[in-house]
């Protein structure tokens, strides 16, 4: 029996196993599209080694292929990953010959779909943040108790019904008022900004919650558009953002008021709970009673202190009293005037005796006189005459006319 068909001629050069893979090895890996490639797939068998190393199979409805995540490049990638996760991964493809595999040598990771929305993302949050509207100073303070709550959500799902069920629980007679609005998808950010819009405009809402659940970056992106996060800002009444799970962060977020964790942390933001309010309000009645008690004790003491007083009793009493009074302070009035202008004419006799004491009148009614020259200066010195002058000599009783005769001086 032959083994071999004739028409398959024997071969010249029969390759190893080892030297086919080397072969594929240097096509593969010398390949310049193949040196640096996009792949996106669902990550599987995904295996993290304690040195750091990933190792997971990403695959698709029709293939699969290896990959290698080494330590270095782990920790460049900030984002984080599980076995389903849908992601995109660039790097080279190389082939490893003890197993005759090839796989894909990953120097990035990011979640599929979202490249192009994350770079919106990010773009929008800069030119917001560059207008200001992420600033503290711009936030309006949540009321302490509303008089009704707005919420902009889907109808649907557990989100409206925690919101509900918080807000009940701690304020059962609170006022909430649904505005239906889709949270994802086509459309979705006209009806969140037409939502907000109305209960702006609605007197009985103090306060806004808009909400959905948690999900992708796409799920989420209606809370990322620019009109809703300029709805946010416009507002004239405060809005809580309760969009995504705690580690969700949208451009709604950050605009709002208040972020909320989640739905229900954002029914306790809004309100508080009556139940605390309600002893609270007793106890301070209660405060106010004793006070009030209090004053009235106090001032029945001062009414019964006032109604024994003898001069409430008997007025006249104190009439007499402040007439009494008013004489002993007139009496030492006049006492004091009395004392002095005895005092003052006291000094004044004193004042005169020394007046008349430099008083030339009064020596001249001692006898003495006082010589004066024709102008009326009086002489005082022999030096001051002359020969023949004329002189006035004054009496205490009249004046003289004479004339120097002879001028004599003292030795």
């Amino acid at each position: 029996m032959n083994l071999f068909k004739p028409e398959v001629p024997f071969p010249a050069k029969v390759l190893s196993v080892n030297d086919l893979t080397k072969h594929l090895k240097s096509l593969i890996e010398n390949d310049r599209l193949l040196s640096g490639v996009w792949i996106q797939g669902e990550i599987s068998n995904l295996v993290k080694a304690a040195s750091g190393h990933c190792y997971f199979t990403l695959k698709d409805d029709q293939a699969v292929i290896k990959a290698a995540l080494w330590a270095g490049n782990r920790r460049k990638i900030a984002t984080d990953f599980k076995n389903g996760d849908f992601v995109m991964v660039y790097g080279a493809l190389s082939v490893y010959p003890p197993r005759g595999e090839y796989q894909i040598t990953v120097q990035d990771l990011r979640p599929a779909g979202i490249g192009a929305l994350y770079e919106a993302y990010e773009k929008l949050k800069k030119k917001l943040q560059a207008e200001g509207l992420f600033e503290p100073d711009r936030k309006l303070p949540l009321p302490f108790l509303p008089k009704g709550v707005g919420i902009v959500t889907s109808p649907r799902g557990a989100v409206v019904q925690d919101i509900f069920r918080v807000i009940r629980r701690r304020f059962p007679n609170m006022p909430l008022f649904l505005v239906p609005a889709k949270v994802q998808g086509e459309g979705a950010a006209a009806e969140i900004v037409a939502g907000i819009e109305r209960l702006n405009h609605d007197p009985r809402v103090d306060v806004i919650i808009i909400a959905r659940g948690g999900g992708s970056l796409e799920d989420l992106w209606a809370f990322n558009e620019e009109p809703v996060a300029r709805a946010i800002s416009a507002s004239t009444k405060p809005i809580v953002s309760a969009v995504g799970h705690e580690t969700d962060t949208t451009i709604a977020d950050l605009v709002a008021d208040r972020r909320a964790a989640t739905p229900s942390v954002a029914g306790e933001l809004v309100v508080p709970v009556k139940s605390e309010l309600v002893d609270f309000v007793a106890r301070q009645q209660k405060r106010l009673a004793r006070s009030i008690r209090g004053m009235l004790q106090l001032q029945r003491q001062r009414f019964k202190r006032a109604a024994s007083c003898r001069f409430l009793v008997k007025p006249s009493l104190l009439i007499a009293e402040r007439r009494n009074t008013v004489m002993n302070l007139a009496r030492e009035l006049e006492n004091l005037v009395r004392r002095m202008l005895d005092k003052k004419t006291h000094k004044a006799g004193l004042l005169r005796a020394r007046l008349d004491s430099l008083n030339p009148m009064t020596l001249l009614n001692r006898g003495y006189s006082m010589v004066t020259d024709q102008e009326g200066r009086v002489v005082n010195s022999v030096n001051l005459l002359a020969a023949n002058q004329k002189l006035r000599i004054h009496f205490a009783d009249g004046r003289a006319g004479v004339s120097v005769e002879k001028l004599e001086k003292n030795d």
